[in-house]
């Protein structure tokens, strides 16, 4: 048997270190080749994840391409036929409490508009009512003074119904007074007239046609009273500044 010393014991040894060396060698060439081939795969799997990524992407992008088409008019498809966006349509249609608001504000106004058209109108209907009651008014007393005459007071009687009148009735009035008040004096009589109701026929702001009916009785000197006398007048007021004065008589059968 060789002894360790010897070069064959020296070589025996050296060839069981180079097939330890190999061994080693191969077991780390196996490993480097598995964990080539890990890496391998892990590259492969995420391609192929990027890949399905990128088809996942691009299948979307087709959807929003299509949708777009389908909500953007065409210059194929005609003006009129074309269907708005859901987008501009809520863009056009104004929110419901915006025209509930308008609504109402429009309602107040309204309110307020007739409110003050029924104010000036209930306004005018007094106005109309004060100035007619006026004329009315007028026109019985003018008709009073007109037919009561007192024989003894002639003159005072004839002096009132020229202050009472204007136009062309005081002008005819004033030319007659001079008979009149000598026929008064000479019936040594009292004519007394009451008016029994007046009415507005027709008015305008500063004149008006009334109708007056009265009655009148005469007392003689001599004690005897006539039955009253009914009268149905037309008479014809004009305002003169603060006063509404007699300007014509016509008497109706």
């Amino acid at each position: 048997m060789p002894s360790k010393d010897s070069p064959a014991a020296t070589a025996t040894f050296a060839l069981h270190d180079d097939d330890d060396e190999l061994a080693s060698l191969d077991q780390a060439e196996a490993e480097a080749i598995a964990a080539q081939r890990q890496a391998a795969n892990a590259r492969a799997r995420a391609r192929e994840f990027r890949r399905r990524a990128s088809l996942g992407q691009g299948a979307s992008a087709d959807r929003d391409e299509n949708a777009e088409s389908e909500s953007e008019p065409t210059d194929s498809q005609p003006a009129d036929t074309r269907r708005p966006s859901y987008r501009s349509r809520l863009l056009r249609r104004p929110a419901a409490e915006t025209v509930a608001g308008f609504l109402a504000v429009l309602a107040i106004i309204a309110l307020l508009a007739a409110s003050g058209y029924m104010a000036w109108f209930h306004q005018q209907v007094g106005r109309e009512d004060q100035r007619r009651a006026e004329f009315a008014a007028a026109a019985a007393q003018a008709v009073v003074t007109l037919m009561s005459i007192d024989g003894a007071n002639a003159e005072e009687n004839v002096k009132q119904i020229v202050a009472n009148s204007t136009g062309q009735f005081r002008d005819d009035f004033q030319s007659a007074t001079d008979d009149f008040v000598k026929a008064a004096q000479d019936s040594k009589s009292v004519t007394k007239a009451t008016a029994r109701a007046s009415a507005v026929e027709s008015m305008s702001p500063d004149s008006a046609v009334v109708l007056v009916t009265a009655a009148t009785t005469i007392s003689s000197s001599a004690g005897a009273d006539q039955q009253p006398r009914s009268w149905r007048l037309s008479v014809t007021m004009l305002r003169e500044g603060a006063q509404i004065k007699m300007s014509k008589v016509d008497f109706i059968p």
